[in-house]
């Protein structure tokens, strides 16, 4: 703020901090509807960094997208989904990491990251499990009809109990049409017609995106939360990817949106929901165990909706 203050340029200043809000512990930026900051110019770039320079910025500013930090040693870096260009490549991309001692780079295997043993050990049961099959794919008629209603009831309470949250937090804004389609009077047979459809068009993409997601999460989750156990981080890693899902499915019925900005938005929203807030994070593995029960049952679910 002090900075702020002191910038020459009267426009640029009165800009700034007309958009500024003091809250008890601090001052933050406004955001728009859509979530995204009000700084930022209609071509996606800050007036603020266009109009000084970097050394202007806010350290969350100055540092975003990037996240950083040592774990048990070891200098990790990666990137935040609330930024649409990791969004965008955690869609239509592959994951992938390597490792520098300041001279020489290597590309490096996601087995080969230094995980402690029970993150690993989680991790590697899953990703083994969604390699070796496809369990949606194997479900008969008889099968896919009742776990597709599980599913829809699934969806239902995790988005009642999202918005229960969002309520209490008025820093992050609706996504337009997310949750709609669930305060529809809609027959069973129609709601399971709409998710066969929505499987049939997104499944092999979803499976992609799981896979990739996972094993970007669990990274970034540990270098955030070194000291989180591992069942609680791939919890929370699922949970996000449902949420995802929840979102992709309300806005594709409601919406039409198809696109990949839509769904860029989407992955966005979803990681600033879950990650940009401690209060929200815990607040989220509470609403997930309340819904799910146990890791286990969730991880059937992720893998057969991919």
């Amino acid at each position: 703020m002090e900075r702020f203050h002191t910038l020459p340029g009267l426009e640029l200043k009165e800009d700034i901090l007309r958009h500024i809000q003091k809250k008890r512990d601090g001052y933050y930026f406004m955001n728009r509807p859509d979530g995204s900051c009000v700084m930022l110019d209609p071509d996606g770039l800050c007036r603020i960094q266009r109009n000084s320079s970097e050394e202007m910025l806010c350290i969350t500013c100055r540092k975003f997208p990037r996240l950083a930090g040592r774990v048990r040693g070891d200098y990790w870096m990666s990137m935040a989904a609330s930024c649409p260009v990791t969004a965008g490549y955690l869609w239509t991309k592959s994951v992938g990491w390597y490792m520098t001692d300041g001279e020489t780079k290597q590309k490096i295997h996601w087995r080969e990251l230094p995980y402690e043993k029970e993150r690993r050990e989680g991790l590697e049961r899953f990703m083994d499990f969604l390699e070796k099959r496809s369990a949606a794919a194997s479900l008969s008629m008889e099968e896919r009809v009742p776990f597709l209603w599980k599913l829809y009831h699934c969806m239902y309470h995790l988005m009642d109990g999202c918005l229960e949250i969002l309520s209490s937090s008025p820093e992050l804004h609706y996504l337009q049409g997310s949750f709609d389609y669930f305060e529809k009077d809609y027959g069973a047979a129609e709601i399971i017609s709409h998710m066969m459809a929505f499987q049939e068009e997104y499944g092999e993409k979803l499976q992609q995106f799981t896979g990739n997601y996972i094993l970007y999460r669990v990274y970034s989750r540990c270098l955030e939360f070194p000291d989180e156990s591992g069942e609680d981080g791939l919890f929370l890693t699922l949970g996000e990817l449902f949420l995802f899902y929840l979102l992709r499915f309300g806005r594709y019925q409601t919406m039409q949106k198809n696109d990949q900005a839509s769904i860029v938005a989407e992955i966005n929203w979803m990681y600033r929901f879950c990650a940009h807030s401690k209060k929200r994070s815990g607040q989220f593995l509470s609403l997930l165990r309340d819904i799910f029960k146990n890791l286990e049952y969730l991880a059937e679910i992720i893998i057969k909706i991919s």
